[in-house]
């Protein structure tokens, strides 16, 4: 059985001289990232060390699904032959097969499995199946008279403003004080569900802001909002609650974590604006569940208490519901 090319990730020696045989010649000496459409990639359960570090995850079983994300590539594992877990972890990560080794005859089972029909199949389905049903689409979009379907409905919607840009500060691109009270409310109900922490921190940039020109007072936000954004994960909510102030919810986070992430903004910020007067950053951080904190209009009351101490002065600039 011949392939056009194949790529192969593992050290067992004995190992690659059977698949060599069978594949009709030695691997390629391309690098892993180079398999496109066509190309046979069979990795080994035992490989680690340099073999391993080349993969996309790093493990053998996470760079099956990483594998597979690329259109027409074919994918098998080699598991031991006294593996009774292997293969259906391979089928699992959606791998196209698994191949059995012997390490005490050195003898690999290929009965029944077809390595380059694998490919072949895996390069066509792809590209010809998608290609053929957007040409379908297209012209079936084309002659239809009926603007209701599904699909023209999706175009006209992505042409019209979108909901979520109706939900952002405009000087600043996070979301606005209504839909962060919204969310407020979301977190508060998930997190008494699933029993999660919740971190909601209050961040002030200081009465300054207001005394700023308009030119002036869009690139101070612009650059608040890019330490926000930089210091903040994906599923954390951030909205400008207030003129100057800005609001944070962080989702599963307790509050040594909170503590961390809420440092971190409040330096950056100073680093950045502390020679412009009457912008002096505070925060006031509140973690949940915390005794005496029972609904969300509580949460947020006690961190704006928080808040409001630590622009006395008392907190260093932070302050929390232990201070």
């Amino acid at each position: 059985m011949a392939v056009s090319k194949w790529f192969w990730i593992g050290s067992r020696q004995p190992l690659l001289r059977q698949l060599s045989d069978w594949l009709g010649g030695p691997p390629s000496k391309e690098p892993l990232s180079s398999a496109a459409a066509g190309s046979v990639v069979v990795l080994d359960v035992r490989a680690g060390g340099e073999a391993c570090a080349a993969l996309p995850s790093g493990h053998v079983f996470g760079a099956v699904r990483a594998l597979k994300s690329r259109p027409g590539v074919a994918v098998y594992v080699v598991v031991d032959s006294d593996d009774a877990v292997g293969p259906e972890i391979a089928r699992f990560c959606l791998a196209d097969g698994s191949l059995r080794f012997d390490a005490v005859t050195g003898s690999l089972d290929t009965e029944g499995v077809d390595v380059a029909g694998a490919a072949t199949s895996a390069a066509r389905s792809r590209g010809a199946a998608v290609d053929t049903l957007l040409a379908r689409v297209e012209a079936e979009l084309r002659n239809s008279t009926r603007g209701d379907s599904p699909l023209q409905r999706l175009l006209q919607f992505e042409r019209e403003d979108s909901l979520l840009n109706r939900l952002q500060d405009p000087e600043t691109g996070l979301f606005d004080g209504p839909y962060a009270t919204l969310k407020l409310d979301e977190e508060w109900k998930r997190a008494v569900r699933f029993h999660q922490p919740l971190s909601l921190l209050l961040v002030d940039l200081g009465a300054g802001v207001a005394e700023l020109s308009a030119s002036e007072r869009r690139g101070l936000l612009a650059e608040a909002a890019g330490v926000f954004l930089n210091e903040c994960r994906d599923i954390d909510v951030l909205a400008r609650f207030a003129p100057s102030v800005f609001l944070f919810l962080l989702p599963g986070t307790g509050r040594g974590g909170a503590e961390v992430v809420a440092s971190r903004i409040l330096a950056s910020l100073r680093q950045k604006f502390g020679g412009i007067a009457g912008i002096a950053p505070a925060g006031g951080l509140t973690t949940v569940p915390a005794t005496g904190v029972a609904d969300r209009r509580t949460f947020l009351a006690v961190t704006e208490a928080c808040l409001r101490r630590a622009q006395a002065g008392g907190a260093g600039g932070l302050c929390t519901t232990l201070q």
